[in-house]
């Protein structure tokens, strides 16, 4: 009768070893090992009242702390949708690492506000209405350009705060709040201003 041969122990303590490794690696590769990100707090930034977007050399002299960090993300996506039927993501970026500053916010949001007007009157054939034709109606005309602007011309919009999120994808956006308030009326030539 021939004689089995059996390994020594330490091979077997080896081999043992190996087969633990290669079956703990072949499980965490498919287990989540940390849970899905979670979207941060909303953050709301205020602005003072009466900024007008078209304005923004006398909107940046009413601003309070423009060098302060209000984002902390140095990419972000700005969503412009009042007064527009289709609303622009534009993609903005923060000039330093720490994110956008009060004043580059504001800075960024009455640009890309000029940008979609400019946009709009370059691809629209009905052109608005020149506010003295308007007659009883002053609201600018909806026009048909790349995001159909209705109601407001840019001198009628106001900035009050701006809200920004950091959703579960690392993707920062930024939604506005802009209302319409008319431009006020010139005093009279004949009338002192009231006091």
């Amino acid at each position: 009768m021939t004689a089995m041969y059996l390994p020594s122990l330490p091979v077997l303590a080896f081999v043992a070893v190996a087969v633990a490794l290669a079956i703990a690696w072949w499980w965490s590769t498919r287990l989540k090992v940390s849970p899905e990100p979670i979207a941060l707090m909303v953050t709301r930034v205020g602005f003072p009242k009466g900024l007008r977007i078209h304005d923004l050399q006398k909107a940046m002299a009413m601003l309070e702390k423009p060098d302060e960090i209000v984002i902390p993300f140095e990419h972000a996506t700005l969503v412009i949708d009042f007064p527009l039927t289709v609303p622009a993501t534009v993609p903005i970026h923060a000039a330093l690492p720490q994110g956008f500053t009060r004043g580059e916010l504001l800075r960024a949001i009455c640009e890309e506000y000029a940008h979609v007007y400019d946009a709009e009157e370059g691809t629209a054939h009905t052109k608005p209405l020149p506010p003295e034709e308007r007659g009883e109606r002053p609201e600018r005309n909806r026009t048909d350009g790349a995001y159909g602007i209705w109601g407001h011309d840019l001198e009628d919009l106001v900035l009050t705060s701006a809200r920004w999120v950091r959703q579960s994808n690392d993707n920062v956006r930024i939604e506005l709040h802009v209302e319409a308030v008319a431009k006020p009326a010139p005093p009279d030539q004949g009338q002192l201003p009231a006091q």
